[in-house]
């Protein structure tokens, strides 16, 4: 499990690096809320949300990832609500956080984040 745990460190930086580099791209370059009307007023407005949600997770996500390598005790609980937070960011985010969910509320990860596993 320590592994899974590993691999889900890596991929919670590497989702907020990429996601924060895409939503500034999309909000420096293509002009953001000005490319509205490009898309039409709904698909827009899920287009700049989808982008903010990229943004606002963009942080925590890569914070995250480095706790849970190190095996941060307060990685397992802020890892959780930003897994939840995952969920709407679909397609890859959902996975990302179904398997974090799974990974970190299995009974096999209490051990390891406890402060007798140091």
């Amino acid at each position: 499990m320590e592994n899974h745990i590993k691999v889900l460190g890596l991929l919670f930086i590497l989702a907020g690096g990429f996601g924060g580099i895409a939503s500034l791209v999309f909000f420096l370059l293509f002009a953001g809320p000005a490319s509205v009307s490009a898309y039409g007023p709904l698909i827009g407005f899920m287009v700049i949300g989808w982008m903010w949600l990229l943004l606002i997770l963009a942080v925590p996500a890569m914070v995250l990832g480095f706790g849970l390598l190190y095996m941060r005790p307060w990685s397992r609980s802020i890892g959780t609500v930003i897994a939840i937070l995952e969920l709407m960011n679909f397609p890859i985010g959902t996975g990302i956080g179904i398997y974090a969910l799974w990974v970190l509320m299995s009974a096999d990860t209490d051990p390891l984040f406890s402060p007798r596993f140091r």
